[in-house]
C-alpha cells in the first residue's frame, strides 16, 4: 500500500494544490486546515508522514509537534512548512522532533525529495524498530557499561568500533538513554542534506562513518566544531574499521580520525560466550514482548552447545537463530537434536560451504584501497547473485543499512535499477 499523508495547513489552496500533487506521485493524501483537524484524522488515519504549517489559527504548528512528540511512541516524521518570515522557527521545530522543513512559496522538486527522504527514514526502521539492551555480565560487558556510564555527562562525539553485527547501534542508544532518555537517535541517511542537522538538532548516528564522501566527511567536521558545549545532543559515529585503519585511509578520514584518540570498542560474540545463557533468555522474551512468538527453554545442555558454536555473524546471527528457533515448534523445551538440525541450516553453519565461500587472488603490489575495492566487489557482487538481485534481502544478508549498501553498489558499479 503507498504511503499515506496528511496536510496540515489553513489556506485551502495550499492544502488542494499539495493534494494533487501527491496524489499525482502515488500517496494516499488527507488533508486538515487546523489542529483539531488534524488531531481527528490522526486518531483514525495513521499517516506515514505529515506536512505541518507553522502559522495556523488557535494552535500553531510547533505548538501542535511538541503535543505530539511528547509521546515518545510517536514515529511519524513531521516535516515543517514555513514561510520566509518564519524559517529561523522551523530550524527550531527540528529540535523538538521534525525531520525537515521546507520554505515557501513552495518548491515542488524540493518538496517531493523531502518527502521522499522522511518515508526512507521509516523505511530503514529508524526510531521504529523496538530498543534492544546490552546484556551480559561479563568482563568486556560491565567494561563497557562503564565507559558508557563515564560519558553520559559529557556531549561529546563518540567513536564505537565494532564488528558488524556485534550491536554498535544496541550500544549507541544505551548511551543516549542514560545521558538523555528523553531524547531518541537519527539515523543519518547518506541521501539526507548533512547542512540541515547544523547546528546539531538531534542525536545523530552514523552507522559506518568511512561511507561518507569527501563533501559528507568536511560537513560532519563542522557539524562537530560548531556543537553547542551546552547542548545536550551528541553526535555517535561508527565503523568495522579500527581506528588505525580509518586514519590510513585516503582523502579527510585521518582528520576525522583525529577527533579521537581512542575508539569504545564492543567485543565481538565470541570474545564474551558466556553471555550466551542471559542473551538466549533475554532475546526469547524481546521475541515474545514484540513480534508475540510463543516462549521456549533453553536448557543448560542447549546452552552449552551453542556456547561452543562459532557465531561468525556474531550478535545479529544469534538472535536469528532464537528467532528461528521460537518459530520452529510449539514445544516449551529447546532439545538438542532440534538444535544441531537448526545449526545444519546455511545462515547458522559454522562450517565452509564451497557454494557459500569466495576465493579470491589479490596483487600484493595494490595498495591497500584498491585490494580493498576488488575484495568488496567481489564480495557484494556474489551475495547479489545468491540474493537473486534483491538489495533489501541483500542488506539484510551482508549486515548493511539499505542506503549505504545502495551507494556502495554504485561505486563499486554493480547497482542498476533491475537490482531495486
Amino acid at each position: 500500500m503507498n504511503a499515506r499523508i496528511l496536510v496540515v495547513d489553513d489556506e485551502p489552496d495550499i492544502r488542494l494544490l499539495l493534494k494533487d500533487i501527491l496524489e499525482d506521485e502515488g500517496y494516499q493524501v488527507d488533508v486538515a486546515e487546523h489542529a483539531r483537524a488534524a488531531n481527528k484524522i490522526r486518531s483514525v488515519a495513521k499517516p506515514d508522514l505529515v506536512l505541518l504549517d507553522i502559522w495556523m489559527p488557535e494552535v500553531d504548528g510547533v505548538t501542535l509537534l511538541k503535543e505530539w512528540k511528547t509521546n515518545r511512541n510517536d514515529s511519524c516524521p513531521v516535516v515543517m512548512m514555513s514561510g520566509h518570515g518564519t524559517v529561523e522557527t522551523a530550524v527550531e521545530a527540528t529540535r523538538y522532533g521534525a525531520f525537515d522543513f521546507v520554505e515557501k512559496p513552495l518548491s515542488m522538486a524540493k518538496l517531493l525529495s523531502t518527502v521522499k527522504s522522511a518515508l526512507s527514514s521509516v523505511d530503514s526502521g529508524q526510531d521504529s524498530e523496538p530498543l534492544e539492551e546490552p546484556v551480559g555480565n561479563s568482563q568486556q560487558v560491565q567494561e563497557l557499561r562503564k565507559q558508557m556510564q563515564l560519558l553520559r555527562n559529557s556531549n561529546q562525539p563518540v567513536f564505537i568500533v565494532g564488528a558488524d553485527g556485534s550491536g554498535r547501534k544496541i550500544w549507541a542508544n544505551y548511551l543516549i538513554r542514560l545521558s538523555n532518555p528523553d531524547t531518541s537517535l537519527k539515523v543519518f541517511d547518506p541521501a539526507m542534506d548533512l547542512m540541515q542537522f547544523m547546528p546539531l538538532s538531534s542525536n545523530l548516528y552514523f552507522e559506518e562513518i568511512s561511507g561518507l564522501n569527501e563533501l559528507q566527511q568536511t560537513q560532519f567536521l563542522q557539524l562537530i566544531h560548531q556543537q553547542n558545549t551546552a547542548s545536550d545532543l551528541r553526535v555517535i559515529a561508527c565503523s568495522h574499521f579500527s581506528w588505525l585503519q580509518l586514519s590510513e585511509m585516503a582523502g579527510v578520514l585521518p582528520r576525522i580520525a583525529e577527533l579521537w584518540k581512542t575508539a569504545i570498542e564492543v567485543p565481538t560474540l565470541r570474545d564474551h560466550i558466556e553471555d550466551i545463557p542471559e542473551l538466549l533468555e533475554y532475546y526469547v522474551n524481546w521475541f515474545g514482548e514484540n513480534e508475540q512468538l510463543s516462549y521456549r527453554h533453553f536448557g543448560v545442555a542447549a546452552q552449552n552447545l551453542l556456547r561452543n558454536h562459532d557465531w561468525a555473524g556474531d550478535l545479529t546471527q544469534l538472535k536469528k537463530f532464537v528467532r528461528t528457533t521460537l518459530n520452529n515448534s510449539q514445544e516449551h523445551v529447546v532439545e538438542l537434536d532440534e538444535i544441531n538440525h537448526l545449526l545444519q541450516n546455511a545462515d547458522f553453519s559454522s562450517s565452509l560451504d564451497p557454494e557459500n565461500t569466495l576465493q579470491l587472488s589479490i596483487d600484493l603490489n595494490l595498495d591497500l584501497r584498491e585490494a580493498r575495492e576488488i575484495f568488496e566487489r567481489e564480495y557484494l557482487s556474489r551475495h547479489l547473485q545468491l540474493c537473486e538481485h534483491n538489495i533489501t534481502a541483500l542488506a539484510k544478508r551482508v549486515g548493511q543499512e539499505r542506503t549505504h549498501l545502495y551507494r556502495k553498489l554504485k561505486s563499486l558499479g554493480l547497482y542498476t535499477k533491475k537490482h531495486s
